[in-house]
């Protein structure tokens, strides 16, 4: 079964470092709780905001004379993450069922699902490099 990556979008509110309410952890424990019992978590954690040792690293195709640059949070919130669970399912339609069963309840909250590549993915690529 294929594995998926449901990615917690970052927020002004995620950003802000305002922690969640005994309620919100209450209601997200449930939840973790119900995909751990349905036997498909494989993992998940939530991410501190950005201006809490966030740092990018990015580079170039010029490593010699450009070599990875280095920058520090905070970063724009619409560019994050604030959290992650890795789920496997049969197909996406199911990650996205158990997506659409968080409990989050705030105005334009997303999460971003994507399917994560396994080694059948990328064989043709590593055959063609031996």
């Amino acid at each position: 079964m294929p594995r998926f990556i449901l990615f917690m979008r970052g927020n002004a509110d995620s950003e802000s470092g305002r922690a969640p309410t005994p309620e919100e952890v209450g209601q997200m424990a449930a939840y973790n709780v119900n995909l751990a019992s349905a036997g498909i978590l494989l993992g998940g954690e939530g991410i501190l905001p950005s201006s809490r040792d966030a740092h990018r690293v990015t580079f170039s195709s010029d490593t010699v004379s450009k070599p990875p640059s280095i920058s520090t949070g905070p970063f724009p919130a619409n560019e994050l993450i604030s959290g992650f669970w890795i789920i496997r399912v049969k197909d996406a339609e199911e990650a996205v069922t158990w997506a659409q069963k968080c409990p989050i309840k705030q105005d334009g909250a997303m999460i971003e699902i994507r399917r994560i590549a396994d080694i059948a993915d990328i064989e043709g690529a590593m055959a063609q490099g031996n």
